[in-house]
């Protein structure tokens, strides 16, 4: 399917709805209006590709407004390495808009899925009159990168690792801390993919943390019962012996 481009409609409404993600409803108006003063709306069936890895860089950034976008690469062996499952309304793209390089990563929906598409051209050059933006745009980066630094080496059996993926997914890995979600649209598959791991090992921890009380699952669908116990399962590693990887 070709994507449909609309230009968005209702700046006010828009607004509201992107208000949804912490680091946009932090920035000044000016930032906010110049995002979608040029933004086109792009409709993606699922399993259809924004954009592959190595593409040069068309827009600047990308909302997540309907649906859900993945993130991913292939390792050496062709198994395929999700790195992060993007829902509304979590911006990316920010790394090729710094640096001009092309794109480092897969972008594929999900499911069907509506993209806000800020081109490249017009917003740098908006930028670059604007230059104070840029801090806006580098803390954008940076809090993907504090979460990064979450995920790198985490210590644990798997259903402690686990349990802390899931507790970063429903704060839209920083995007939503205020109005985390409680049930996350994703399935073992992807979750094995993300952590690096087999699907029937995420099938077990899961299941451990079911019968822990922690999470409800359904098909393709993880209900959390309590992101403060979620979290105090993560840190509890004293009770176990030595951290299964698998």
């Amino acid at each position: 399917m070709n994507p449909s481009m609309d230009t968005p409609s209702d700046t006010d409404s828009l607004l509201a709805v992107l208000e949804k993600d912490e680091w946009f409803s932090s920035c000044a108006i000016e930032l906010k209006r110049a995002l979608i003063r040029d933004a086109k709306m792009h409709d993606y069936a699922a399993g259809e590709a924004l954009y592959r890895e190595g593409e040069f860089a068309r827009h600047a950034l990308f909302c997540v407004i309907e649906g859900a976008v993945r993130l991913s690469s292939s390792l050496h062996d062709g198994t395929p390495s999700l790195l992060v499952y993007l829902e509304p309304c979590h911006w990316f793209g920010d790394i090729s808009l710094i640096d001009g390089r092309p794109y480092i990563r897969d972008a594929i929906a999900d499911v069907d899925t509506r993209i806000l598409c800020v081109p490249m051209q017009p917003f740098t050059q908006w930028l670059d009159h604007n230059p104070r933006h840029w801090r806006d745009i580098a803390r954008l980066s940076i809090n993907k990168l504090r979460v990064a630094y979450q995920v790198i080496g985490e210590p644990g059996a798997l259903h402690h690792r686990l349990a802390r993926r899931l507790w970063l997914m429903a704060q839209g890995f920083g995007s939503r801390t205020q109005t985390p979600s409680l049930q996350l649209n994703v399935s073992q598959e992807h979750l094995a993919q993300m952590m690096g791991t087999t699907r029937q090992s995420i099938n077990a921890a899961l299941a451990r943390l079911e019968g822990l009380g922690l999470v409800v699952q359904g098909y393709r669908t993880i209900e959390l019962r309590d992101l403060k116990s979620l979290l105090d399962h993560a840190n509890r590693l004293d009770v176990e012996g030595p951290a299964d990887r698998s």
